[in-house]
């Protein structure tokens, strides 16, 4: 035991030494390759505590010490910032309190990583090809065994019997997926790869095709056409991948937010008038038209979508009931959990609520619901007011397929057990894409206003 403890101090202090003296870039590189491996350095409280986790802390710590820049007056921080609060003031009043430390946990490291990839890219453009690199092989290998596992579940069983799995998906969601845990991956229809719930690993894998997309763009010179046609490959491969894992949702995300992502710089360019009123008939076309193109031409998608929608509707009925009594605090950190539970006997299933509004209801009240509203609809009006007014610029371009990414986050966490940022692995890649964003928009205004200045006699 003592050595144990020993050795545990040993390796906080090196790593304390490592992030101390890195550079801004090393730390986002050392939190990327940290974002897929789920390994845990220890209990806290009846919780493990990811090293992820433990690593943006630490690098949150070293900004701070640093006297580095807070931009409050950033609407996305500052959105981050309000939804954080409202979910640490919910800590008061849960029945777990650890769980909520931990959620607020989540969205402070979720808006240091955003701090770090923005400064990175700010301060040498290119910079974050690395960081993205890192996560992005993790995307592609995740892809890889989602073809394989889906063509062969008897490979896949290995997988999750092997020692690499608790590293992998994590050693709690282990646990419970052998203790009889409600995931997917079970279903021979179903493939997950690194991943024990489909839906999930499709999200993850969406959100990757549009970073590899975001990548490619403003790559035209010679030597840069071999990592163009790379970035090209990688998203193919991701986006192939979300088929493969049987995920309903996923299937209409990666046909339609292509076309959407198109739409909006279609729509935003200055002889296309009215904007929002298009986009809004766009999008209703869209609703109508996707499911039934889906029901036609692919076999029995209709019928999985019904059964799909019909073991969720206890959940939001039990919602429902839950709402009423308990309408402006929610039950609290760790209370769906518990109160969901009483209900077993009538036949709803202990589960999580698979709905963002209604998850963040649940955890925080209505100042949670307020908060993540405010939040999401930050994060879209910034990126498609950056479209608009950039059309047909690498940094619209760029930003149109941001914008795809959080799309894909928001409509998936409808109707999954997914938080506003994704979950744990998807987290750093919308961080790093706000940030390559914000660093791209701040360097095509600086140059707009350097061809502005008018030349010296």
């Amino acid at each position: 035991m003592i050595l144990v403890l020993a050795l545990g101090l040993a390796g906080a202090f090196t790593g304390l030494l490592f992030c101390v003296t890195a550079t801004d870039r090393t730390r986002l590189t050392v939190a990327a390759f940290l974002a897929v491996p789920q390994v845990f350095v220890g209990p806290l409280g009846t919780l493990n505590l990811p090293l992820s986790q433990c690593w943006v802390i630490l690098i949150a710590v070293c900004w701070l010490l640093e006297r580095k820049e807070l931009p409050v007056r950033d609407p996305v921080f500052r959105a981050v910032l309000v939804f954080g609060l409202t979910q640490g003031i919910a800590i008061s009043w849960s029945p777990k309190p650890m769980v909520g430390i931990l959620e607020v946990a989540r969205l402070v490291s979720f808006a240091f990583l955003l701090l770090y990839a923005a400064r990175v890219e700010r301060v040498r453009a290119g910079a974050l090809t690395g960081p993205f690199t890192v996560v992005l092989c993790w995307a592609v290998v995740n892809a890889v065994l989602v073809w394989v596992f889906r063509l062969s579940p008897a490979v896949e069983s290995v997988f999750l019997h092997s020692p690499l799995a608790p590293v992998i998906v994590g050693p709690d969601a282990m646990a419970a997926f052998f203790d009889g845990g409600a995931n997917n991956v079970t279903d021979p229809l179903k493939s997950g790869g690194f991943f024990i719930n489909a839906n999930v690993s499709s999200m993850f894998l969406g959100v990757a095709t549009f970073c590899f997309l975001a990548l490619g763009v403003g790559l035209r010179a010679a030597e840069h056409r071999r990592r163009k046609r790379l970035y090209a490959a990688g998203a193919l491969v991701c986006w192939s991948a979300t088929f493969m894992t049987g995920s309903k949702t996923a299937a209409a995300l990666a046909l339609v937010l292509p076309l959407a992502v198109r739409g909006v710089q279609v729509l935003g360019r200055p002889n296309a008038r009215w904007f929002l009123p298009q986009a809004g008939a766009a999008i209703g076309l869209g609703i109508w038209l996707v499911p039934r193109l889906l029901e036609k031409y692919v076999p029995g998608y209709a019928d999985a979508s019904t059964e799909s929608l019909a073991s969720r509707a206890p959940m939001w009925e039990f919602a429902m009931r839950m709402f009423k009594e308990h309408l402006v605090l929610g039950l609290g950190f760790g209370g769906w959990a518990q109160t969901i539970e009483q209900f077993a006997a009538l036949g709803i299933e202990t589960l999580p609520p698979h709905n963002l509004f209604i998850a963040a209801w649940a955890s925080s009240g209505l100042p949670g619901v307020a908060g993540l509203l405010f939040l999401a609809l930050t994060i879209l009006v910034v990126l498609t007011r950056i479209v608009v007014k950039n059309v047909g610029t690498h940094v619209a371009r760029t930003t149109a397929f941001a914008l795809g990414a959080w799309w894909w986050v928001l409509i998936h966490g409808m109707g999954d057990n997914t938080a506003v940022y994704g979950e744990a692995k998807s987290m750093i890649l919308l961080a790093m894409l706000l940030g390559l964003v914000t660093s791209r928009l701040a360097a095509h205004r600086a140059a707009v206003e350097r061809e502005a200045v008018p030349c010296p006699a």
